[in-house]
């Protein structure tokens, strides 16, 4: 087995009869997960929402879910809630975003922990639990700085105060921080957490989970950490930003040792002898400024290789960078391999991941491309074979 902290060469038997495949390196995700668990001193609540950030939901699911590491799992839909469920019973199932009035009713009857966004959603969750006759599990989402779904914090004390308690189980009561990965300054920050904070003493002692902490708040403030930690893009070996990065290698003399869990290949399609001047790709965006090699690779921004990649990105070919030439396709695009010796119909490439001395991160795809590495991953086309090792 190939050892998961380097994720060397992958050995591309593992895709015969894929033209492009993803490997995820299942010691490199129970590793990253136990990191936070230490960290954070409790088991994590571990956000596999939109196919498990691109990795395949029901591959990190079976995983994980015998991880001490993991106490429960959180999701954005009703959905994803059903296929997490499918594959474990054990621990929680919490979803995360918001559900319409029929997939509230759904969300009850089968026992999953759900937000409560706003005061009508309530009604919704305890309409459904009198008519199942069963209560619905909720956590109240207070709002405090990110204006997206969430409750104004006098608001939520008030519905916490007189939450029916006979229709509805209070699991939970959290919030989400706003900037806390893109800046080094946590002003922002400490004013969401000073409102968290008044909503809880106003609220008074309860059982239900607190949590607040993000993959960014739990590497650098452990006051978030509250009873259980939030992790997410952290657990899949990335850090939320360089900003996050760079304050807490401030903060702290140890290196802290996260793993990428995913990697990505294909494979040359052809090779082709192109003369000086040659277009390549649609558009003419590119031409060649000598004789050259360029390959076919057999993946598209269908498969979430974002055209913005054209002309901008590189892939790795027997272990040597090679540039992306031209613009990217539906389901192709063209690399130089001018400079690599012996390429030949067959031979692996490299995506995402490492290939000897050289590596290609989501971290590079994203400055590429003028984006973040959340959407890297999580827009990988969940029909590409994930392949666990």
């Amino acid at each position: 087995m190939i050892e998961d902290r380097n994720e060397q060469d992958t050995g591309m038997h593992l895709g015969a009869g894929m033209k492009t495949h993803i490997i995820i390196h299942a010691g490199n995700l129970l590793h990253n997960l136990r990191l936070f668990s230490r960290l954070a001193r409790s088991p994590l609540m571990f956000v596999v929402k939109a196919n498990a950030y691109g990795h395949g939901l029901r591959q990190v699911v079976e995983i994980t879910r015998n991880s001490p590491a993991v106490g429960c799992f959180a999701v954005d839909s009703l959905a994803e809630a059903e296929v997490v469920r499918s594959l474990q019973k054990r621990k929680p199932v919490l979803v995360l975003g918001w559900s319409d009035k029929v997939e509230t009713e759904e969300l009850v009857a089968g026992g999953f922990e759900t937000v409560v966004p706003s005061e009508e959603h309530l009604r919704w969750l305890l309409g459904a639990a009198a008519k199942l006759k069963r209560k619905a599990r909720v956590h109240i989402k207070i709002e405090t700085g990110t204006n997206r779904l969430g409750i104004d914090p006098g608001k939520a004390v008030a519905l916490l105060k007189s939450l029916d308690r006979r229709k509805a189980e209070l699991r939970g009561i959290y919030s989400h921080f706003a900037n806390i990965e893109d800046t080094t300054d946590p002003a922002f920050a400490r004013r969401q957490l000073e409102l968290y904070h008044a909503v809880l003493r106003r609220v008074g002692p309860t059982c239900a989970c607190r949590h607040f902490s993000s993959s960014a708040s739990t590497l650098l403030f452990p006051e978030t950490h509250f009873d259980m930690a939030r992790v997410g893009i952290s657990a899949y070996g990335y850090w939320p930003s360089r900003q996050t990065h760079a304050l807490f290698l401030e903060k702290n003399k140890g290196a802290f040792d996260l793993r990428p869990v995913l990697s990505w290949h294909s494979k040359v399609a052809q090779v082709k002898q192109v003369k000086k001047g040659a277009a390549i790709g649609y558009g003419l965006t590119y031409r060649t400024f000598a004789k050259a090699r360029i390959i076919v690779i057999p993946v598209g921004y269908y498969d979430g290789y974002d055209r913005k990649l054209s002309n901008a990105a590189q892939v790795l070919v027997n272990g040597s960078k090679a540039p992306v030439r031209g613009r990217v396709c539906m389901n192709m695009f063209m690399a130089d391999v001018s400079h690599i010796p012996g390429v030949k119909t067959g031979d692996p490439v490299t995506l995402l991941g490492g290939k000897g001395r050289e590596r290609i991160d989501a971290d590079m795809l994203a400055e590429w491309s003028g984006t973040i590495h959340y959407e890297v991953l999580s827009r990988l086309n969940p029909l590409i074979p994930r392949i666990v090792k």
